[in-house]
């Protein structure tokens, strides 16, 4: 993994575009007749543990799901290279389950959701065309991880809420997702039974069964700092981001050998992965991430204007 210890933090800029397009549409009532007003929102996540990994996937298959003027990254981008690397792409997977996240809108009101989980399915892309973003480690929107989201769900109103009013698309509030951890051994750190389980009728729903290395607070021994934008485009080509900045994250070097991800047939995920059952054959891990408790601002639900 690549991590960052130092890390820019800047505000996006105004883009010129977006400036053009606001000066042309003075007193236009037509300009913003068809588009909802977007905001940013400042999210603070409390406690969290993760199961994070890879699927190998045909690069033309994760193509046909972003929009028009988003690149998705083949292995060879990422530093993957074999022979039939430029044709093969990677869907990320990853869930989480924390004891609390707060979010703070434009508006400084303030809402709470106590634990709560999230889920969450996309691929790496290309961001060389996307405007800066909140955290990054280059000044712009240069991040350990990009991804595109494909489809984001969560457990948290209040989290939904800020993904909503900056823009994201894909997104579902589902207070049905279960994210459970039980301890195999409780003397030793050693393994766990993850079961994560994403109901409902989403071409995104899943499952993720089996025994993952532990990463939780008792056995957190210190980790990584990284920065993760998740990444969205409108019918109208506005962009957002979840720009997150992780700090002190265990993330293990596998999740475990017998980790594996379970979709339903005719489903957009089963289609790409071509399987009811498929393990993590990218990568995978099994992460913590601590907390002193909510207060400080770890991402921001940001809308950042036009596509260029």
């Amino acid at each position: 993994m690549t991590t960052s210890m130092t890390t820019k933090i800047r505000r996006a800029a105004m883009n010129p575009r977006t400036a053009l397009i606001g000066a042309l549409c003075l007193g236009v009532t037509a300009c913003h007749s068809n588009q909802i007003k977007l905001s940013n929102s400042d999210v603070d996540f409390s406690n969290c543990r993760e199961i994070a990994g890879g699927i190998v996937v045909a690069k033309a298959d994760l193509q046909s799901q972003v929009p028009e003027g988003i690149t998705v990254n083949s292995l060879t981008d990422m530093g993957f290279v074999f022979e039939g690397s430029d044709e093969q792409g990677m869907l990320i997977v990853r869930s989480l389950s924390c004891e609390a996240i707060q979010v703070t809108d434009a508006k400084d009101r303030v809402s709470t959701d106590n634990n709560v989980a999230f889920v969450h399915v996309g691929t790496p892309i290309n961001v060389s065309n996307l405007p800066a973003t909140t955290y990054s480690n280059d000044s712009v929107n240069g991040a350990d991880f990009n991804i595109y989201a494909l489809s984001y769900q969560t457990s948290s109103p209040a989290y939904f809420g800020a993904m909503k009013r900056a823009g994201m698309q894909n997104i579902d509030l589902n207070e049905g997702i279960v994210n459970e951890l039980t301890d195999n051994d409780p003397n030793t750190c050693s393994t766990a039974n993850l079961k994560v389980n994403v109901p409902g009728e989403s071409q995104y729903a899943l499952g993720i069964t089996g025994d993952v290395i532990e990463a939780t607070a008792e056995c957190h021994v210190g980790g990584a700092d990284f920065i993760a934008n998740w990444w969205s485009v409108d019918k109208h080509d506005r962009v957002t981001a979840l720009s997150n900045e992780v700090i002190d994250q265990t993330f293990t070097d596998t999740a475990g050998p017998d980790v594996f991800v379970v979709t339903n047939d005719g489903t957009t995920i089963n289609e790409l992965i071509g399987t009811n059952r498929s393990a993590f054959t990218g990568f995978s891990g099994s992460g913590y991430i601590p907390s002193e408790g909510l207060g400080n601002i770890d991402m921001v639900a940001e809308a950042l204007g036009p596509l260029n």
